[in-house]
């Protein structure tokens, strides 16, 4: 699919037309579904974000910039639904392990993860920010991608995207002090 055929079915689904949603899934749902696996290593599980991805690029489809690459978006946009999914069972698991054990050399190991997650949720600290700063930060952290990679993508000049992703990861840690995450 090119993007300009991408384009048009994302218009689809912001008129509220499945048709748009479907031709997508069509084409791309083995490939996310692999992504999913890839990270996940679960096939049930990776089946479940196969379907959790559909159902949030069809919430989130106003958010899509038309002309920025869509096999990029769709792949940073997988990857990191698979990774918020890691880290909520990460979460779990050691929440149980709390309840039935002292603290161990596991626990103290996450302890950093949970009193970030203790204020508010990297999710709603990524909402905070603008949407080239979350896709700066998506491809620079998520994908690992270099400043000039994401500059081409974007169409930005290099400085501008140093600049925002500095802005971004500033923004993140004055929400982070804001909220008391840390203490």
């Amino acid at each position: 699919m090119t993007d300009d055929e991408f384009d048009f079915r994302m218009e689809l689904i912001l008129a509220n037309d499945k048709n748009g949603l479907r031709e997508i899934y069509q084409c791309y749902g083995r490939i996310i579904y692999g992504i999913m696996l890839d990270i996940v290593k679960s096939p049930q599980d990776a089946e479940d974000l196969t379907s959790d991805f559909f159902l949030r690029l069809w919430e989130t489809a106003g958010l899509y910039k038309k002309g920025t690459g869509h096999k990029r978006y769709l792949t940073v946009m997988a990857k990191n639904l698979a990774l918020d999914f890691i880290k909520k069972r990460r979460r779990e698991v050691c929440s149980l392990d709390d309840d039935t054990k002292d603290h161990t050399e596991q626990a103290d190991s996450t302890r950093v993860d949970d009193s970030v997650i203790g204020g508010i949720s990297f999710d709603e600290a990524l909402n905070r920010l603008n949407s080239d700063e979350r896709e700066i930060l998506s491809m620079r952290l998520g994908m690992e991608l270099t400043f000039r990679e994401i500059s081409k993508i974007m169409k930005k000049p290099l400085g501008t995207v140093t600049w925002k992703y500095r802005q971004a990861v500033a923004k993140l840690r004055k929400t982070v002090k804001e909220d008391g995450i840390y203490g």
